[in-house]
């Protein structure tokens, strides 16, 4: 392996998604995309600046990586002598021990299986992408890398629920948080152009969705606890809930364990209150008079909203207010929602900037200069995070 510049396949298994790339040196040479659009699955690769669609063969997302070496060569991605030296497969897991990244071995992927019974839904699909990629990228090495190590760093008053510390330390249930990957990327890419400020409240919205209070770089708190159903109501999750709400409906639907965590996941949020998982559709419908659908857009931005000044509150103030993920950078009647009852803490939208500002390639400051503070728009780009990651790991293997 050349380890100047090795050649690094990027697998990220969303909750709606499949994303790859292909990174050396920092940059990227291609990205992969597919997801449902509820007919069956559409892909497009960006290969060199060039986009082009495609369909894949399967029909269930989780095989999709099952063709991913396939589509790199037909696309010519990669020359015919060069292999790929190394993957990274993003995890989001429960776990003190996945504070970390690690190359899988047997050990790593014994541990990894063992969660699967506390977290089915994102370690099943995690380990469907490592059946796949470990077939077909035969000898490669595949790492780890985990969604929440960013949070790491949150004190200790952030992490405990109020439950028994014996209990919570034994059996390792701790506010762990997720979309890590995503907020370090922001930091990082505002860090290199100068932009980091003491106090940021990082907004990352999608179809999971949380808030992050950065204070001088680093994670100190976020909405997402355990698992990354806690915090916002999201697109299909129903995000933070009573637990004796969950048990009344429990027994009200006759559902035992599992269907009841497939019902909070799967078919709640925004789905739930509004019949739809998309926003575009509730912002459409809204328009038409749908009464669950301004419901729906209501609360989310609701929950946001009080996520937001909770995290002010945690870093007694803002610097600057963040939006990124994909509902986050492209949707300005959303982020005007937001932003509305924020003028207590100086931020004010700039109204056109925000409109014309739909899915920026760089960094963009949607608020009234001078008299707000920084609202960046940061494109996010979690694939060349996890890069980063699996670079460093390789070069600590090597020292």
């Amino acid at each position: 392996m050349d380890m100047a510049s090795p050649l690094i396949l990027v697998a990220n298994p969303g909750s709606a998604s499949r994303k790859y790339g292909v990174f050396q040196n920092g940059s990227e040479r291609a990205s992969v995309h597919v997801e449902h659009d509820g007919h069956g699955l559409v892909g497009h690769i960006i290969v060199r600046g060039k986009k082009e669609d495609f369909t894949p063969t399967s029909n269930q997302l989780e095989d999709v990586s099952g063709e991913l070496l396939n589509t790199l060569k037909s696309h010519h991605v990669l020359d015919a002598d060069e292999k790929i030296d190394a993957i990274g497969l993003r995890l989001v897991a429960p776990s003190s021990f996945f504070l970390g990244d690690y190359v899988i071995d047997e050990a790593i992927l014994k541990r990894v299986q063992e969660l699967e019974h506390v977290a089915p839904l994102h370690i099943k699909a995690t380990l469907g992408e490592y059946e796949h990629l470990s077939g077909d990228f035969d000898q490669t090495p595949i790492v780890l890398v985990s969604d929440s190590a960013f949070h790491k760093t949150k004190p200790d008053y952030a992490w405990n629920y109020g439950i028994k510390l014996d209990d919570a330390d034994k059996y390792d249930v701790k506010r762990f948080g997720y979309h890590g990957l995503s907020v370090e990327a922001c930091v990082r890419s505002l860090s290199k152009l100068g932009k980091l400020t003491p106090r940021m409240v990082v907004c990352h919205l999608g179809s999971g969705s949380s808030v992050t209070a950065v204070f001088n770089g680093k994670s100190i708190d976020t909405s997402m606890g355990y698992s990354p159903l806690e915090g916002l109501v999201m697109s299909t999750r129903s995000g933070t809930i009573d637990y004796e709400a969950v048990l009344a409906l429990k027994r009200s639907l006759k559902l035992n364990d599992d269907e009841m965590e497939e019902y909070l996941y799967t078919k709640s949020g925004l789905l739930g209150l509004g019949k739809s998982d998309d926003i575009r559709t509730l912002i459409e419908n809204e328009a038409n008079g749908d009464h669950q659908a301004n419901l729906a857009l209501a609360t989310f931005a609701h929950t946001i909203r009080k996520q937001i000044g909770g995290m002010i509150t945690a870093m007694n103030g803002i610097d600057a207010l963040i939006f990124t993920g994909t509902v986050g950078e492209r949707s300005s009647t959303l982020r005007k929602r937001i932003v509305s009852h924020l003028q207590y803490v100086d931020i004010h939208l700039d109204g056109d900037v925000n409109e014309m500002t739909l899915q920026p390639d760089t960094i963009t400051n949607i608020a009234q200069i001078p008299q707000s503070k920084p609202i960046l728009v940061v494109p996010t780009n979690e694939a060349q995070e996890i890069a980063e990651h699996v670079s460093a790991v390789l070069n600590r293997s090597e020292n």
